[in-house]
């Protein structure tokens, strides 16, 4: 049962890891030069299953690693897999600012998907904030047709493959535990990494093919301690913000502590202007405006209607 009263801690635990997954990314798209994304990926993932085993072994609860749903958990890693595959390279051809907020039209994929997955129904007025909230995306991406550029897809490419992990978490949670269920991911993604390296080194590439893709084509090395320190560190933000967010939908109200998520937006804004130099045009910040107003509408709406696909899964 949730208890109004654990709201306050739950928006510090919200606030918190939502600033952590900012640190996280940050240091990702810092290190975009100089380390291989899948090594990243790889190191992150050994991290967090270290940290999760530990974690069960010191509350004394089983570590179970088998899943029920033989058919439905592979693709729900793959889609989380290659969603934020697409989204971390974004961040090396787009600011953090934008790939961030392009990230959260999730929620209204969300909806959609769980329509069809679990036979939720949509009313007319979700309707209407799903599509505002497309708007507040085409805003930010402010095509040009005659010079598209393509890595703006990316971040909402990563948003549908997460919405749709979302939506089968949800149904394979009834007999897989949430540790499982994450543990799943660590797994997948280091086995999916290895493959894929394997896989590239018996390719040759040309000069232009690895200049445009660095991030995926380098070597898997970590040249300094400094990189390895932030190596550990992105592995370590990764399970403090889980457990973060995760906490803090077990003690808090979704619907008072979900729209709290955004905050990562504010973070991403403040470090690419501070880093980077770089920000939202005004049309972007606009269509900023527009996301955040239906994201935050189908949080309350979907309370008030007792839904809870959008609202007891956190949006990372």
């Amino acid at each position: 049962m949730i208890h109004n009263k654990e709201n306050p801690k739950a928006i510090i635990l919200i606030l918190l890891g939502m600033t952590v997954f900012a640190i996280q990314d940050t240091l990702i798209k810092l290190i975009s030069e100089t380390v291989n994304i899948f090594l990243i990926y790889s190191v992150r993932s050994t991290i967090g299953l270290i940290i999760i085993v530990f974690y069960l072994k010191l509350k004394k609860e089983p570590i179970v690693f088998k899943t029920y749903y033989p058919i439905l958990t592979p693709i729900r890693v793959f889609c989380f897999f290659a969603g934020f595959s697409l989204y971390y390279f974004s961040l090396t051809k787009l600011s953090l600012a934008l790939a961030t907020t392009l990230f959260f039209v999730s929620p209204f994929f969300i909806s959609i998907f769980s329509m069809f997955i679990i036979n939720e129904t949509i009313g007319i007025r979700r309707w209407l904030a799903i599509s505002v909230g497309f708007i507040g995306v085409y805003l930010v991406m402010n095509p040009q047709f005659h010079d598209f550029n393509i890595y703006s897809l990316f971040p909402v490419v990563c948003a549908i493959c997460y919405s749709f992990s979302v939506v089968i978490q949800k149904k394979t949670s009834d007999k897989d535990s949430l540790f499982s269920q994450v543990s799943h991911l660590y797994i997948s993604a280091i086995i999916f990494s290895f493959i894929i390296k394997l896989s590239l080194n018996s390719i040759s590439f040309s000069p232009e093919t690895i200049e445009e893709f660095n991030f995926i084509l380098l070597d898997w090395n970590v040249s300094n301690l400094v990189t390895l320190f932030m190596l550990i560190t992105i592995g370590l933000t990764g399970v403090i913000g889980f457990l973060c967010l995760f906490s803090a939908y077990r003690i808090g109200s979704p619907a008072t502590i979900a729209p709290f998520e955004y905050v990562i937006i504010l973070w991403a804004i403040l470090i690419s202007w501070f880093l980077w130099g770089e920000t939202l045009t005004l049309r972007g910040f606009v269509g900023l405006l527009f996301i955040i107003s239906a994201g935050i509408y189908t949080f309350f709406r979907e309370a008030k209607l007792n839904k809870a696909i959008s609202l007891d899964k956190p949006l990372r």
